[in-house]
């Protein structure tokens, strides 16, 4: 349990750098209306990360105890709302910055990837960890 906890923490950290190097970089290339746009959607891929682990993590709880059937329902509920709200918010950010914004949609989208490319560099952490015999990096 201790490795998920450590990748989770190392995917919160890839994200941090990797947010700020890609606003650097959307600004560089495509001024404020590109850092804009790319904060943005490292914003929504950030809360899409956060609501995801609240999904597995209570899903694991789930399974893990028994708890009264009110509190179930009620969590379960508010689960499923974060669960499709992610894909609500994704859309209504591309519609208001498209619409209402000078903001640059390419960067938005390319800032909606944060939580991948977080993932992919955590995969490489420990593809690197598993060739040189590390079993956990800590």
């Amino acid at each position: 349990m201790d490795f998920y906890r450590a990748a989770e923490r190392r995917i919160w950290r890839f994200q941090l750098v990797l947010g700020a190097l890609g606003i650097a970089g959307a600004w560089w290339l495509a001024g404020a209306g590109g850092a804009g746009g790319f904060a943005a959607g490292a914003a929504v891929s950030t809360l899409n990360f956060r609501w995801l682990q609240q999904a597995v993590d209570a899903v694991a709880e789930r399974a893990a105890e028994a708890r009264p059937a009110g509190a179930v329902r009620r969590k379960r509920r508010l689960l499923v709302v974060k669960f499709l709200g992610r894909y609500l918010l994704i859309g209504a950010a591309g519609y208001g910055i498209l619409k209402h914004t000078v903001w640059n949609v390419k960067a938005l989208l390319a800032g909606l990837f944060l939580f991948v490319a977080a993932i992919l560099a955590e995969i490489c952490v420990e593809i690197v960890w598993g060739l040189t015999g590390e079993q956990d990096g800590t």
